[in-house]
């Protein structure tokens, strides 16, 4: 009787509702007043008849039952409950000591609370949150982002991105949350841990996150896929494509399904890439290019090669690739949108990609793209609504352009923002493309622009994101043969950069605006423009994509960095031409085959003029390609996989080597324009 007491005395309001809810306790306190109550105690437990309903009060509280229908606590136990405390109170209301009592139940409960707490472990609130939820969590914790708790007789833990409130009471199984769950559900999991955190049993620096848990892979079968990817690859090779047979891409689509199958997610895309490039040479599109199809075989063979070669299976997951990119939460962002551009990949993906530039000027990532992307090759040809806006705003998703905005709890996959519910957006106002934010991006510097994007060493896929502002343009030429435009700009040190593009039915508008401000530009001399594109390095030039163009933004003005100088290098011109002349022999290969290639003679001198320039490991890789290659006349084996292995190895080698002495010809070429 005495732990019932106990539990009576300490249970107040706040305890009371965490058992059942705020209005059955506004309920029970009014049905106290006319209710007719029987009592009798037996066991230590208090049998209650409640107008007919029979109540049976235990410790602990959460316990007690009811005849109702009724399958949680009720009004009928909570009225007992509220009668049974008043009568306790009343039969010991001239003992002094009662008050004292009441106080060391509560303080009693909350320290019976506390080592509960202290003493739950770890592994099974992370069993309860799961592995993802857990993670999560976990992002959030190392950024300084824990719920809010609030410690009375019962400890109130929010959790606001999931809309959940939880009740910690003892004994804990008997706590509650908004989500209803009578089990350990992952609120009330995290809600453990906030408090832990809170109170230093554990730290942020001791929580591991939760490994994720992979499916074996089938090694066998993955590499008997990438074989046959390979076979098919070599196959194209060895024919070229004047005898690729009028189903190829159908082919390569097969091969592609057969690496989804495999779980070879990378090869998957690189192949569906191949079969459009394939159908472009059988549809004879204006946008085929062979040199870029014979780039993309190669780099799927290396891919292959590594695969069937790799038996280890943490290296074979790397190669593998994944189908969706991993997503971090990061701390708050502001956002302001810049544009939006139609998207269309020859592996077969459409949509909209949306550009924001981040307001934080200390943050590596200036920019942040958001993708209204989906596949394609699964769909037929109705037309695709408009989708949803992300992040819980309403309406479409060109919502979010018409903002700036407040990301709270964004995830981040390189500069892509996920469309997670979790991340939730705040409108700040409406856009302004004047603000410090804004000019602090543009480069009026081609020279820092080459330096801050292409020297830092780092492989990255990504776009190279960057606004300029030349201070002049010195050409303005369509082709209407390969239908491109090219404007040719000048900053104020003379330093010249081509900005191209090439026309696209879905972006005709563009085009026709792009081509209109070259003509202004040089008509009007103080015409400034500012160009937000994808910068990239081409045949030693630097070169910008055009995404955008802006007329008014007037920035400040812009200091040169100085802090560097590069003079001219005529040797980054000789390897870089060296480089492109051996790619372009090799490159024909994918035109006529391995099997009729009789271009080895070529390959001899070009192999001379390495050694002559000291690339000898490059020269000794080149001879034994052509002296397999004039074997290969003499002969009916129709095995061509050795010369595929060099063939390989050189293309390796002249990719390094393009990339290294592009990006310093790329500045010589600021300086001495020759022909653009």
């Amino acid at each position: 009787m005495e732990g019932l007491k106990k539990n009576l005395m300490s249970a107040d309001d706040e305890y009371l509702i965490s058992l059942s809810n705020k209005g059955i306790l506004k309920r029970a306190c009014k049905d106290i007043e006319s209710a007719k109550i029987k009592v009798s105690y037996i066991d230590g437990s208090a049998y209650v008849d409640i107008d007919g309903v029979q109540c049976v009060i235990l410790d602990p509280l959460a316990e007690s039952t009811c005849t109702c229908p009724s399958r949680s606590i009720c009004r009928h136990i909570i009225t007992a409950i509220l009668w049974l405390k008043k009568e306790l109170l009343s039969e010991n209301e001239t003992d002094k000591s009662e008050e004292n009592n009441k106080q060391s139940a509560v303080k009693e409960k909350a320290e019976q609370l506390d080592r509960e707490l202290r003493e739950f472990p770890i592994e099974k609130l992370q069993k309860a949150m799961k592995k993802k939820y857990y993670n999560e969590y976990l992002d959030k914790v190392k950024l300084g982002i824990l719920p809010k708790v609030e410690e009375m007789s019962v400890i109130t833990v929010e959790i606001p991105e999931d809309n959940a409130t939880v009740k910690l009471i003892s004994p804990l199984e008997y706590s509650a949350c908004t989500c209803h769950s009578k089990e350990l559900c992952k609120h009330k999991a995290a809600a453990i841990l906030t408090w832990q955190l809170k109170h230093n049993v554990t730290s942020a620096e001791k929580l591991l996150p939760a490994e994720e848990k992979q499916v074996e892979l089938d090694i066998g079968a993955i590499h008997d896929c990438a074989d046959y990817a390979l076979k098919f690859l070599e196959k194209i090779l060895s024919d070229g494509l004047v005898r690729t047979p009028d189903d190829a891409a159908e082919t390569a689509e097969s091969v592609a399904v057969m690496c989804h199958n495999a779980q070879l997610a990378d090869t998957e895309k690189s192949m569906r890439e191949i079969g459009n490039r394939l159908n472009g040479y059988i549809t004879h599109s204006p946008e085929f290019n062979s040199n870029i199809l014979f780039e993309n075989i190669m780099d799927v063979i290396i891919v292959l090669k590594s695969i069937i070669s790799e038996n280890d299976e943490e290296k074979l997951r790397e190669l593998m690739g994944e189908f969706k990119s991993k997503y971090t939460i990061t701390d708050a962002l502001e956002i302001i949108p810049l544009t939006q551009r139609y998207f269309s990949s020859s592996a077969g993906y459409e949509g909209e990609i949306y550009y924001f530039v981040n307001k934080d000027p200390t943050s590596p990532n200036s920019y942040f793209t958001y993708s209204d992307i989906r596949p394609t090759f699964y769909e037929t040809n109705n037309r695709r609504n408009m989708s949803k806006a992300p992040w819980g705003l309403y309406g479409g998703v060109d919502i979010i352009m018409k903002y700036e905005i407040r990301l709270t709890l964004p995830k981040l996959s390189g500069i892509k923002l996920s469309s997670s519910n979790d991340t939730r957006a705040e409108e700040i106002c409406k856009p302004n493309l004047n603000q410090k934010a804004i000019y602090e991006r543009i480069y009026t510097d081609f020279l820092k622009l080459i330096k801050d994007n292409f020297l830092s060493g780092t492989e990255d896929e990504r776009e190279t994101l960057v606004m300029l502002m030349p201070e002049k343009c010195i050409s303005s030429v369509s082709d209407e043969i390969t239908q491109t435009h090219n404007i040719i700009v000048e900053d104020k040190y003379g330093q010249r950069i081509t900005l191209k593009t090439r026309y696209r039915s879905n972006e005709k508008i563009f085009f026709e605006q792009f081509v209109k401000a070259g003509e202004i530009m040089l008509k009007d001399p103080e015409k400034r423009y500012v160009i937000f594109g994808n910068a990239y390095i081409e045949n030693s030039k630097c070169c910008i994509y055009p995404i955008a163009i802006f007329d008014k933004i007037t920035p400040p003005e812009i200091g040169a960095d100085e802090d560097e100088i590069f003079g001219y290098d005529e040797r980054y011109g000789h390897f870089a031409n060296l480089f492109k002349n051996i790619k372009s022999i090799l490159c024909d290969i994918i035109q006529c085959g391995i099997n009729t290639f009789d271009f080895y003679t070529q390959i001899e001198d070009i192999s001379e003029e390495c050694k002559k320039s000291g690339l000898i490991l490059l020269a000794e890789k080149l001879k034994n390609l052509s002296d397999m290659l004039r074997a290969k006349n003499h002969t009916y084996r129709n095995d061509n996989s050795e010369i595929i292995g060099i063939l390989t190895e050189i293309y390796l080698y002249l990719k390094t080597g393009i990339k290294k002495t592009e990006i310093r010809q790329a500045i010589n070429n600021l300086y001495y324009k020759g022909d653009n």
